[in-house]
């Protein structure tokens, strides 16, 4: 479908993709999903083999040799063999047994003091190297590394010491620990850790649970949520809380009250899933961005700087600090209103050490590296970093910092002068070199300066961002694709062309289905004459690597980058072993994945052409056509007095600064109900640049006209209604409702002469209502 204005003559039932091209497609997304779960098969196939135990073939019994070692068919096994040898070691103990030896004696009782010595070397040979794997775990939180440490060690019947150590240095941090502890347990369980084994960990808690309350006073409130944490996850059966002996002392009695009372409270597994915190607390990722933007979130309204402290040190995160600090910078960049409250808090931290030196740079470089894209959506951000960092600076919230550390973006805009790694070569470099000029290059190129901080940021690049969000924006008014080209070809930077496909759908996922029906047309308009089928293939795969970001702040973004993908298909701009070609590139985890499977469903699907040619559903409609959309309407709201309906088609559309046609063509409606004429579907144009109805004859009428004698109230009154709902739902604006009173005014001449004299007089009336209703503004 290369021409965007041609229809389509008939549909195609048959599905866009052929049989190759989705047998192609799938097998690339299972060998996508064999890397997500290659990683969780090698760990559980570590962990079935970490006991190490002898194994009966049929899952039941011991494990041992059948019969005492004397088996075979039609025996009864070596114990009731007559005549059949001792076993070595099975000795007569009884001292009055004639064949008592003392010799015999005397040596079972040294082979057992050696076990025993031999018994306690072992364990706590295994308490200490299970001390250094808990230790390394809560750094890692690699689950993996303790299953196949454990697989190492291979003493499985000791593995009750492990869930004790576990817990008990689990107590003695802060939540995050605690909660990797209990994701922990039911990752091991049954797999590594033997169910047996963990019940006795726990009860060996249990029963030291007087002297764990000496150094953990808390300690029966956070096991009884180690208890219950375990039940919810079947890790422990819920008769667990039988084996707490009530009798032992009060920690015990405390510890058993609190677990039966959790055991009956109703819906309580919820609770006891977040009793760590929930999002924040574990290993992953998204978790702790989650957490930190929370922390943030209610510091900028209580701003509260010692709760805010107090927060981000029961997260325990040091190394992921650089994070606060971006968000923190990217608040203040969206809302000059955060500045101070974010300078405060930034220099709270920094001066208590809480936030050490490298992830302040840390974070101040993640900003000022990705500063030009924060001016896609934000023309403004270069300037106000520049006034956060003076601010900071005022602040001496950098003056630790070495810029060495910070790269040359941020470098420059705290110390004036790029990084030493960074000076020697490079276009910032070269725009921080030229004194006074330098600061005027860097601002054209995309950067800003405040107060004597420059902020330096590559020029071809930070220029055609700049130049291509304006071209995109006007586009969305103009609707004049070769204007873009023009603009695209004036640049002269064809090597950016897939910023260009990114920024123009990343625009258009966080609007209406009029902005993304341009953009695709848009699309179809400049490739391959502009923008190369590489540079738009190049595009489209930023923006899959790109989905976990984009989902933040378009929810909806999977879907829609989906159709999407499966539109510029269906366009014939991207040929379909697209989707199987760009999936190597993708991460296993990410969303980018989901999206190409999405779209390969749709393209499968039979009607998959029609469905994705119409999937923006005709959004972006010319103005002659939201002209017309607009009378339907009203003409409809004529025959109906269906206001909802009128309001949900103006909506649709999309078309919000047209919206002062709607006020003319019900003024119109006005005109014809009291001079007993209906309005008709055929148009013709008027003074004022609208379409006008054409006059019928008196005895023309429909069930919506009023009669030739009735008065103006019965007849300009549902118009009136009808403005003054769509004013009060916001459907209509002042500004349009004035504009649209005024275009009829100024071509009254002409509606005199299509509708008769007394349109002034119903114009003045509705112009009065408005007035004294307060929907219409005074002139």
């Amino acid at each position: 479908m290369r021409d965007e204005g041609a229809a389509i003559s008939s549909p195609k039932p048959a599905p866009f993709l052929t049989d190759e091209q989705r047998a192609a497609l799938d097998q690339a997304l299972r060998d996508k999903a064999q890397e997500q779960a290659k990683a969780r098969a090698a760990a559980n196939h570590k962990a079935a083999a970490a006991s190490g135990e002898r194994k009966s073939r049929s899952a039941k019994g011991p494990g041992g040799a059948k019969k005492g070692g004397g088996g075979g068919k039609y025996t009864w096994g070596s114990l009731l063999t007559t005549g059949a040898p001792a076993a070595k070691g099975d000795v007569a103990l009884d001292k009055g047994d004639p064949n008592y030896d003392s010799e015999e004696d005397e040596r079972d009782v040294v082979l057992l003091r050696n076990h025993q010595a031999a018994l306690r070397q072992e364990v706590a040979a295994y308490k200490e190297q299970v001390r250094s794997i808990v230790e390394e775990y809560f750094v890692s939180g690699s689950v993996s590394d303790v299953a196949e440490s454990l697989e190492e060690l291979g003493a499985s019947h000791l593995a009750h010491y492990f869930v004790k150590r576990l817990l008990t240095t689990a107590l003695d941090h802060k939540d995050r620990e605690r909660e990797m502890a209990s994701t922990l347990l039911s990752s091991l369980y049954a797999e590594v850790i033997a169910p047996d084994q963990l019940i006795k960990g726990f009860t060996s808690l249990f029963t030291s649970l007087p002297d764990l309350v000496l150094d953990v006073p808390e300690a029966p409130e956070l096991l009884s949520r180690f208890v219950m944490r375990a039940v919810v996850d079947d890790v422990l059966p819920p008769a667990i809380v039988s084996y707490v002996d009530p009798e032992s002392g009060p920690a015990c009695r405390d510890l058993r009250q609190r677990c039966e009372a959790q055991l009956a409270a109703r819906h309580n597994a919820e609770k006891v899933l977040r009793c760590w915190g929930g999002a924040g607390t574990g290993t992953h990722f998204t978790d702790s961005k989650a957490a930190i933007s929370s922390l943030l979130a209610e510091y900028l309204v209580a701003r509260d700087l010692g709760e805010a402290s107090r927060r981000l040190r029961e997260l325990g995160l040091p190394f992921f600090h650089h994070e606060l600090v971006k968000q923190a910078l990217v608040a203040a960049l969206d809302n000059p209103s955060h500045v101070d409250p974010v300078v405060a808090l930034l220099a709270r931290l920094s001066s208590s050490g809480e936030v050490s030196c490298s992830q302040l740079a840390k974070g101040l470089r993640r900003v000022a590296d990705n500063l030009a894209d924060a001016v896609l959506d934000n023309p403004a951000a270069g300037e106000r970093f520049a006034q956060l960092v003076a601010a900071a600076r005022t602040a001496k919230v950098f003056d630790d910092l070495e810029p060495e550390d910070m790269g040359t973006n941020a470098a420059l805009a705290v110390f004036g002068t790029p990084a030493a790694a960074d000076g020697a070569s490079g276009p910032s470099s070269t725009c921080a070199s030229n004194g006074g000029g330098g600061g005027a290059v860097a601002s054209s190129s995309g950067g800003a300066s405040a107060g004597g901080v420059v902020v330096a940021m590559p020029p071809g690049v930070a220029a055609f961002k700049a130049a291509s969000l304006a071209a995109l924006r006007e586009y969305f008014d103009s609707q004049d694709a070769e204007e873009v080209a023009a603009r695209l070809v004036a640049l002269e930077e064809p090597g950016l062309h897939p910023l260009f496909v990114k920024a123009a759908v990343s625009l258009a996922l966080d609007r209406k289905d009029r902005e993304r029906e341009l953009v695709s047309k848009l699309l179809v308009a400049l490739v391959p004459e502009v923008i190369s089928p590489e540079a738009l293939a190049g595009g489209f795969t930023r923006l899959l690597a790109a989905a976990d970001d984009l989902v933040l702040d378009v929810p909806d973004a999977v879907h829609l980058l989906s159709l999407f993908l499966g539109r510029v298909v269906v366009d014939e701009l991207l040929p379909p072993a697209f989707l199987t070609q760009v999936l190597p590139s993708l991460d296993a985890d990410g969303l980018g994945v989901a999206v190409v499977r999405s779209a390969g469903i749709m393209l499968a699907a039979r009607h998959g052409f029609e469905r994705l040619v119409n999937c923006w559903h005709g959004g972006a409609l010319e103005l002659g056509a939201v002209r017309q959309a607009i009378r339907a309407a009203i003409e409809e709201y004529g025959t109906s007095g269906d206001v909802a309906e009128v309001a949900r088609c103006l909506r649709e559309l999309g078309a919000s600064s047209f919206s002062h046609e709607a006020v003319v063509a019900a003024v119109e409606l006005a005109f014809s109900r009291y001079h007993g004429k209906a309005t008709t579907t055929t148009q013709a144009p008027g003074a004022n640049g609208s379409a006008q109805p054409q006059p019928k004859e008196e005895h023309e009428s429909d069930a919506g006209a009023a009669p030739s004698d009735g008065s103006l109230e019965a007849a300009a009154g549902p118009v009136v209604e009808l403005l003054t709902a769509l004013a009060g739902q916001g459907v209509l604006s002042a500004t349009q409702l004035t504009t649209g009173i005024e275009r009829v005014r100024a071509a009254l001449s002409e509606e005199v002469m299509d509708y008769g004299p007394s349109s002034q007089q119903v114009l003045n009336w509705i112009t009065e209502r408005g007035l004294r209703e307060g929907w219409l503004a005074a002139a």
